[in-house]
């Protein structure tokens, strides 16, 4: 026997051992991993619809909220289910009296539930402002280039008793855009043919009947839409409820400014004939005004407390209105209404670049026209002409037309134009520093998962 070879086939065979070996480890290797890598995927797949499920539950109470907080009468007890773009469930319902109800919703997703349940109870102090824009069955109605918003990138939503129209249903320069969520009780379409142009609406819709848009989020309507694309799901639904619009209480807020006394006649800011109601000062409040308030062009005024106008305001072009930073975080309500003249007396009239300044607290203005025109065209409740604005016009009654290159906070009427390159940027703060007793306000009291 040659020892040589012998050594060279032990030798041999011990390669092929270690070779099988390591190829063996290898294959362990690689199957471990990949069951390692499945069961990541799994872990991540439950945390998604964990996720999903727990905004789902979110979802319902928001829902919810904003139906309790636009005053929508539904008895002591309701319920919704919603279906989300992204295939998540919701049912969600609403219990109690006018004092203190229960909200619980219940998300799911992929074979996973979560529960919340809300405590909330009735606020006396707070209005239920809580939209960019509600409009009455006159409907909400956007022009070329005008944009619904929210600040720091929160949604602006839109509420209308009747239908929602615009220009073009596009999110560029040229379009009626909503970039938030719609409820509407009439149609969503077009402004000059429901058919054509239309409104984009950035989240969901909620309507009668969707004619001319297009929808970022999930549609709920009575029909399919027409002429109107969407990217979530579609759902058969009756329209939304009409909300009633008395969130602002104009009578109390009257009563405060008779307490300052009455000056009888138009108030003439500036004035030098005897008719300047802030006697020189250029500050005003409190008060009661038995006839207009005129601010000419380019004279700045600080409004100190809240004002009865039994007439039409007319603040004239270049100026700043103030608020003062005695009022703290409350903001002052201007009230314009003649109740022996309420289709001609008690209209609010802006010209351009007039400013609204907020204190150094938040507080702003607030202006209430009890105007019943619905006529945007020639004499609307409120017409506004080109404002930079931080501040929120109210016409439950009648229409305010908001005039070409505006801004404002918030805005709540029977019938709303805005007309083009304008912006609703609905700031929320402006809203919670209203002042109003007993206006049906909800806040939350408990959060909790069960």
């Amino acid at each position: 026997m040659n020892i040589c070879n012998t050594v060279r086939g032990q030798h041999g065979q011990a390669s092929l051992i270690l070779v099988l070996i390591l190829g063996l480890v290898s294959i362990m290797s690689v199957l471990a991993s990949s069951s390692l890598s499945i069961s990541n995927v799994q872990i991540e797949d439950t945390i998604t619809q964990t996720n999903q499920a727990w905004y789902a539950a979110w979802s319902g109470v928001d829902e919810i909220m904003y139906r309790l907080r636009s005053h929508q009468d539904f008895g002591s007890s309701y319920s919704v289910g919603i279906t989300l773009s992204n295939g998540a469930t919701v049912s969600a319902s609403v219990t109690g009296d006018s004092n203190q109800k229960i909200v619980r919703s219940s998300g799911y997703e992929g074979g996973v539930i979560k529960n919340l349940e809300v405590t909330i109870a009735s606020s006396s102090s707070k209005a239920s402002f809580v939209f960019a824009a509600q409009s009455g069955e006159g409907g909400f109605e956007l022009e070329g280039n005008t944009t619904v918003t929210g600040s720091n990138g929160a949604p602006g939503n839109v509420y209308s008793n009747g239908p929602v129209l615009g220009i073009k249903a596009n999110s560029g320069n040229a379009g009626s855009k909503i970039l938030g969520s719609v409820w509407a009780v009439g149609s969503i379409g077009g402004l000059n043919s429901l058919d054509s142009g239309g409104v984009y609406i950035q989240k969901n819709a909620w309507a009668s009947t969707l004619t001319a848009c297009l929808i970022g989020g999930s549609v709920r309507a009575s029909t399919p839409p027409t002429n109107c694309p969407y990217s979530g799901s579609f759902e058969i639904s009756s329209p939304p409820l009409p909300a009633t619009l008395s969130s602002v209480d104009a009578a109390y807020w009257k009563n405060k400014a008779l307490e300052g006394g009455i000056w009888d006649g138009d108030c003439n800011i500036a004035s030098s004939d005897g008719t300047d109601c802030s006697n020189g000062t250029r500050i005003i409040g409190n008060k009661e005004i038995l006839g207009n308030l005129n601010v000419p062009s380019g004279v700045n005024l600080t409004i100190s407390g809240p004002l009865w106008i039994k007439g039409d305001v007319n603040i004239s072009q270049n100026n700043i209105l103030y608020t003062s930073e005695d009022t703290n975080k409350n903001s002052i309500m201007i009230v314009a209404s003649d109740p022996d003249n309420p289709t001609i007396k008690g209209r609010v009239v802006t010209s351009s670049n007039v400013q609204f300044n907020r204190n150094s607290q938040g507080a702003g203005i607030i202006f209430i026209s009890e105007n019943q025109s619905l006529d945007c065209a020639n004499l609307p409740a409120i017409d506004m002409t080109s404002n930079t604005a931080t501040v929120v016009f109210v016409a439950i009654d009648g229409c305010i037309n908001v005039g070409s290159n505006s801004k404002i906070n918030g805005i709540l009427g029977k019938k709303i134009h805005i007309k083009n390159n304008s912006t609703i940027q609905y700031d929320p703060s402006l809203a919670r520093a209203i002042v109003v007793p007993d206006s049906g306000g909800w806040n939350v009291v408990n959060i909790r998962e069960y």
